[in-house]
């Protein structure tokens, strides 16, 4: 199979900040379901339930990395791919656990999001500017989870709500239509 794009999924966020970690906790399962899928193991989660088998291959051909709390690292986590999908924390006027996805251009014209990824030392629009004027940009998508509405609450806990946990499953289901798209995957 020839690969039209090169694509990174990146997870953003504090796994100690509860909900706040919703963007790791997507790409540890997605990087687990990566696994099973090169040894071929069975599929067993429900996320993957009613997919087509195409969707799932193409995760065989994006590289996952959990970016932590990164800052300026982020800077070269966004070099040598054609698009980076982000998946991370926001705060807008959603409810809780609604999967928005955004468009990079979009996010760093501030349209149609709230604050996004409090706990970052340097937000992730802040990044994705000094990386348009300084190095260019691949194609971002960001696919967002709505988190806890009050941004000054901080509860250190590993623990993420119902509903964030809740919307982990559907992130996932559209991370891989997204690649599918992208790759043009068929079946292996």
């Amino acid at each position: 199979m020839t690969l039209s794009k090169t694509i990174r999924i990146m997870g953003c966020g504090n796994l100690w900040m509860g909900d706040d970690g919703v963007g790791i906790h997507a790409v540890e399962k997605l990087t687990a379901m990566k696994d099973k899928l090169k040894n071929g193991a069975p599929l067993s989660d429900s996320c993957f339930t009613g997919l087509p088998a195409d969707a799932l291959s193409c995760l065989l051909n994006v590289d996952i990395l959990d970016a932590g709390v990164s800052g300026l690292d982020m800077l070269c986590f966004l070099e040598g791919f054609d698009k980076i999908i982000i998946l991370d924390a926001l705060k807008s006027d959603q409810n809780l656990g609604a999967v928005l996805r955004i468009k990079g251009e979009d996010l760093l014209d501030g349209e149609g999001v709230g604050k996004m990824m409090s706990s970052h030392d340097v937000s992730v629009p802040t990044v994705l500017g000094i990386a348009r004027e300084v190095q260019g940009l691949p194609e971002i998508i960001v696919y967002g989870v709505e988190i806890q509405k009050h941004p000054d609450e901080v509860n250190l806990t590993t623990e993420m709500s119902p509903e964030v946990t809740a919307a982990v499953d559907r992130l996932i289901s559209l991370v891989l239509e997204e690649i599918r798209k992208d790759l043009n995957c068929v079946n292996l």
